[in-house]
């Protein structure tokens, strides 16, 4: 243990991070409740995966008395689970919790918009907002049809369907919008995808942009998450 209270996680400790996580998903539930609705079976499906992370010598599993986090290094370090047990300790533990799993690396951290104290560690590290994810609940419909290419274009506009992260269950598919030229091109996307059974749209703004989301907001979208990256 450095003195910075950091520590490897060890296999005992996951029921206490499936703890910590499980919460965690209820709050965020609580801001976007379709995209981040918890899957029935979320808390198996998350120890699966974790405890996978946690026995790999690859992957950077760390914990102090009230955080954890886990990070597999590469040319960019994606950090997404990582989490304290209170708000307040963002500044101290997160920050610890950060610093020891970025060392050098160049890392991209996933920063969900109602987790602003989270956000506000990440960048007392110096990290910018490279992008943000905007999203909108789709209306279901009474005609689906099935499909083969997820990969859907209409004129002015392109997305694909995706499948939500095992841990959520948004009700069907989720249509990541790649390209949008107008409102009434997104529109029509958003009827196709609606058709072939997605319920939640995800549109994709560089973090130059993000002041400017108006026209977003008024096509019903809502900032949702935040991605920032640098060096730690």
């Amino acid at each position: 243990m450095g003195n910075d209270g950091v520590r490897d996680l060890t296999a005992e400790d996951l029921d206490w991070v499936l703890d910590l996580s499980e919460a965690r998903r209820r709050r965020l539930a609580s801001y976007a409740p379709r995209f981040w609705n918890p899957a029935d079976n979320a808390r198996t499906r998350h120890a699966t995966f974790l405890g996978d992370q946690i026995d790999n010598p690859e992957i950077r599993s760390l914990r102090t008395d009230h955080g954890f986090v886990f990070a597999a290094p590469g040319r960019i370090m994606i950090i997404d689970d990582l989490a304290v047990a209170d708000e307040a300790l963002w500044p101290t533990e997160g920050v610890a919790l950060l610093r020891r799993a970025g060392g050098d690396s160049l890392v991209r951290v996933v920063c969900p918009v109602p987790e602003p104290r989270r956000r506000d560690a990440v960048r007392s590290l110096g990290l910018e907002l490279a992008e943000s994810w905007w999203t909108k609940n789709l209306a279901s419909s009474t005609r689906i049809i099935p499909y083969e290419n997820r990969h859907l274009r209409v004129p002015g506009a392109a997305g694909k369907l995706v499948t939500a992260p095992p841990v959520y269950s948004p009700g069907g598919p989720v249509l990541l919008i790649t390209e949008a030229d107008g409102v009434a091109a997104m529109a029509e996307l958003e009827h196709q995808a609606t058709v072939r059974g997605a319920r939640v749209a995800v549109v994709s703004q560089p973090g130059a942009d993000v002041p400017d989301g108006a026209a977003l907001r008024e096509a019903g979208y809502t900032r949702t998450s935040d991605f920032h990256h640098g060096r730690l």
